[in-house]
């Protein structure tokens, strides 16, 4: 649909109230959209929320929040509003079970903060403050990160979320956490995290994008929260590893595409909700999710191209002299 008769419907939905079901955050909405609908809604979300400006901003954010850290807030979500009627154009089970999945590879942020938190150390001390919050000389935490303080909320939202659909609680297994075997060296060791930890960021921003596609209203509104923080997040951890690494596009497409596989091996033999997500190709989901996750990935190359090392230099300053080594 043309973004001209877009406008059109949007304008008469504030006319006729009872034509507002038919555009959403997604652009317009069908009860049972076609896999083209799905892809149009998905470029619709990719245009709203992935935008170069969109991503530059968030990166350019960054050093403020090294010096003035401060949470993004949530739009207001209406939580009663959210209904099984909601979910369009997919098995609500297969919905549900994503949902769950999602609460349970958000949970163990803690985990995830104090691993980045080893590897960055030597590497970038106001970025490991920025994930990982401050500790005093014993060890105890004195400030929780940013980064912490933003994902923590995800897993609750996502909780909320399945509960209002299904009525009941959901129950979440553990997410195990994966750490990498040593190189021997903390630049690559370094590298090799910041590739797995923008491929889960690049991963689940594909997912809640395609969740999306296939929600409409107080639901929708709900799971744009989190995405819109994980989008916050891949641009700064794709933007301060450029400058900080300065590694060539491909190799950095080549090592996040590679840590998705292993991601896919860790977790389709798994016992955990977040098996379901990654056995959707067994499903007829695949098409749909595998071309957000290019989308996705096809916008950062886009916007890489004009992140300039003068551009980061400016706004991050000199490169620490560990971190400057080659990464390949």
């Amino acid at each position: 649909m043309s973004s001209k008769l877009l406008q059109t419907v949007f304008l008469q939905s504030r006319l006729h109230p009872d034509l507002v079901d038919y555009f959403d955050l997604a652009g317009y909405c069908d009860c049972e959209p076609s896999y083209a609908q799905i892809r149009s809604r998905l470029q619709y979300l990719l245009d709203s929320y992935l935008s170069p400006h969109i991503l530059s901003q968030r990166l350019i954010d960054l050093p403020q929040q090294f010096t003035q850290p401060q949470p993004r807030p949530w739009e207001t979500i209406n939580w009663q509003a959210i209904n099984p009627d909601q979910i369009i154009g997919i098995d609500p089970q297969l919905f549900l079970s994503v949902i769950a999945a999602s609460v349970e590879i958000e949970a163990p942020i803690r985990a995830y903060s104090q691993l980045s938190r080893q590897y960055l150390a030597e590497i970038h001390p106001a970025m490991t403050h920025f994930l990982g919050g401050c500790y005093n000389n014993e060890g105890k935490l004195i400030e929780m990160g940013v980064w912490e303080k933003e994902e923590r909320q995800h897993a609750p939202a996502f909780r909320k979320i399945y509960r209002q659909l299904t009525g009941e609680d959901s129950a979440p297994q553990p997410n195990s956490i994966v750490q990498l075997p040593s190189s021997g060296s903390p630049v690559t060791d370094a590298y090799r995290h910041s590739l797995r930890r923008m491929t889960t960021e690049w991963s689940a921003v594909a997912v809640y994008l395609w969740l999306m596609a296939h929600s409409t209203g107080a639901l929708q509104q709900a799971i744009a929260q989190p995405l819109q923080d994980e989008v916050n997040h891949l641009a700064k951890f794709w933007g301060i590893s450029r400058w900080g690494f300065q590694d060539t596009l491909s190799h950095r497409c080549t090592g996040m595409v590679m840590q998705s596989a292993h991601m896919f091996d860790h977790h389709r033999g798994d016992r955990t909700a977040g098996s379901q997500v990654f056995s959707l190709r067994n499903l007829g989901y695949g098409p749909e999710l595998g071309f957000a996750y290019w989308q996705v990935l096809r916008r950062l190359c886009r916007w890489h191209q004009h992140l300039s090392q003068g551009m980061l230099q400016e706004l991050f300053g000199e490169r620490p002299q560990l971190a400057a080594a080659s990464v390949g």
